[in-house]
């Protein structure tokens, strides 16, 4: 949908107004991405999330140069879209002012504990059709994680599943990092 054909009522944002309002605290304590230009609001983390990004957090640090790795990362993804990733992992260092270009991010990480079906739908097409060479969705309930690489055409060609206590190999490295089910 462009700007022009959008339905009576509803406003449009261009990146550049998003993080105008973004610098101007428009939001207050509110989490919003941008998607295709409309805002939608997100749910605040709870203690399952935390815990689990945390954990991915530490190991991803201990294997990777700590200057690459990122929490709650705003991403730039074109298209007037500007996602939050829970964790991601640079191609290289970046020190740049606001978000993140894609064209940066080696690997992005969502924790899915309320938020699996956006996930493992909106977001990987977003992230696959931006060229982010590696995606994982970390999914609580099931103790698993979906790991998905190779975009192409707007989604990603490699889908794994590895399984909590399995070795989830990282993107970029010969290494890898095991998640576990705390009790």
């Amino acid at each position: 949908m462009t700007a022009l054909s959008a339905p009576p009522g509803r406003a449009r944002f261009t990146s550049a107004e998003f993080l105008h309002m973004l610098a101007r605290d428009a939001f207050g304590d509110m989490k919003v991405e941008l998607i295709e230009g409309e805002l939608e609001r997100m749910s605040p983390p709870g203690n399952a999330h935390g815990r689990l990004q945390v954990a991915v957090i530490v190991r991803l640090a201990r294997l990777v140069s700590e200057a690459l790795v990122r929490a709650d990362v705003g991403i730039d993804l074109g298209g007037d879209t500007i996602v939050g990733g829970d964790v991601a992992v640079l191609a290289a260092p970046f020190d740049g002012d606001g978000m993140i270009p894609a064209e940066a991010v080696a690997l992005v990480v969502e924790i899915a504990v309320s938020t699996r079906d956006r996930d493992l739908g909106l977001k990987r097409r977003l992230y696959a059709a931006a060229g982010i060479p590696a995606y994982w969705v970390i999914d609580a309930d099931r103790a698993l994680t979906h790991v998905f690489d190779r975009p192409e055409d707007g989604d990603y060609m490699g889908l794994s599943l590895v399984r909590f206590g399995e070795a989830l190999e990282v993107p970029g490295s010969d290494a890898a990092i095991t998640l576990t089910v705390e009790p």
